[in-house]
């Protein structure tokens, strides 16, 4: 017997059908859904902004409140789950990580800092790739642990309580000087690395915090985000603050913006063949937001496509993916200049 639906439920309650069979047409769809995808009630829930007990009881049948409140709220979750499953069926598979010319370029500086061991510092534009060359690298070295710095790491037992997460010290009830020993002794001999992402959010305490782990466990140490990192850095180099960590800095890698060949990398990546597509897609890459934007736009182009029917992805699925997600047109050079 197939299972009623919420949607067909809903249209017999409002023709006058018994509420008690409308809820119950709900309930036999949610445990359709948790059959076929062995999903749990508490997920359920959580997804459904429905209290568990609440949810339970009244799946129960036994709910002692208003049923129909919470039929109408698990039939707007699966509502909302069909309308999620339709936009799945029409966006592409993403590529995995593309190993860019600036992936491989911060891979080398990465090296570099691990294994002399040294602190080297990353800077880009957002978009060209480095958070994603951060993760990447940690799944092909040994060591490797990432922290990403948020505006709460304005003192250095923030940067401290985190770091000790990463590298999986549990005891917090250490003072700041103790956890402090305690990281550089369990990073010391490791041959490590520590990356910092989204660096420009660390101030000068917390920057020179992470320069007394690099000196006290002899472990590398990368520092990664936008230009504010390295210019504060040389700004403030006469400062004494900044003297001791500038004078520490082995490497660094600059990426304003994203390179032709990272460009070539992703297009190649997503299987964009015709000239016109590629010169209109530079020319997205080279707007704020780079190789983000790059992907963003290509996803939003298949969709496009795709509820046509279209083979392929064209230049018009392009410009109209871009107007969606800017408000704005393409601009720029003409694709036939851009792609010469």
């Amino acid at each position: 017997m197939p299972v009623d639906t919420a949607e067909a439920a809903a249209e017999r309650a409002e023709a006058g059908a018994p509420a008690a069979d409308a809820q119950e047409a709900v309930r036999a769809e949610i445990r359709a859904v948790m059959a076929a995808e062995r999903l749990a009630m508490t997920e359920i829930a959580r997804q459904a902004g429905i209290a568990y007990g609440s949810l339970t009881a009244w799946m129960g049948g036994h709910y002692q409140g208003r049923g129909e409140r919470i039929a109408e709220q698990a039939r707007r979750w699966l509502a909302s789950r069909q309308a999620q499953a339709r936009t799945r069926a029409l966006l592409p598979a993403a590529p995995g990580f593309v190993a860019t010319p600036t992936a491989e370029a911060i891979f080398a500086t990465f090296e570099h800092a691990q294994h002399l061991p040294e602190l080297v510092v990353v800077t880009g534009a957002p978009g060209v790739g480095k958070t994603a060359a951060c993760r990447a690298y940690q799944t092909r070295a040994p060591n490797v642990w990432i922290l990403t710095a948020e505006p709460v790491h304005a003192t250095p037992r923030a940067l401290l309580d985190d770091l000790a997460e990463a590298v999986g010290i549990a005891d917090r009830g250490l003072s700041s000087q103790r956890l402090s020993r305690a990281i550089a002794q369990r990073l010391r001999g490791s041959g490590g690395l520590v990356v910092v992402d989204e660096a420009q959010h660390l101030p000068s305490v917390a920057l020179d915090q992470l320069r007394m782990i690099h000196d006290l466990a002899e472990v590398g140490v990368a520092l990664v985000g936008n230009e504010t990192v390295y210019a504060r850095l040389e700004g403030g180099a006469r400062a004494a603050h900044y003297a001791q960590l500038f004078s520490r800095v082995g490497m660094r890698l600059a990426r304003p913006r994203p390179q032709r060949g990272d460009i070539e990398a992703l297009l190649d990546a997503w299987g964009v063949a015709g000239k016109g597509e590629r010169g209109l897609l530079q020319v997205i890459a080279r707007k704020p937001g780079a190789l983000r934007n790059l992907t963003k736009v290509l996803r939003v182009a298949h969709m496009l496509a795709g509820g046509e029917g279209a083979a392929a992805v064209a230049e018009a699925h392009i410009r109209m993916a871009w107007e969606r997600l800017s408000g704005a047109p393409v601009g720029g050079q003409p694709a036939a200049e851009a792609a010469a």
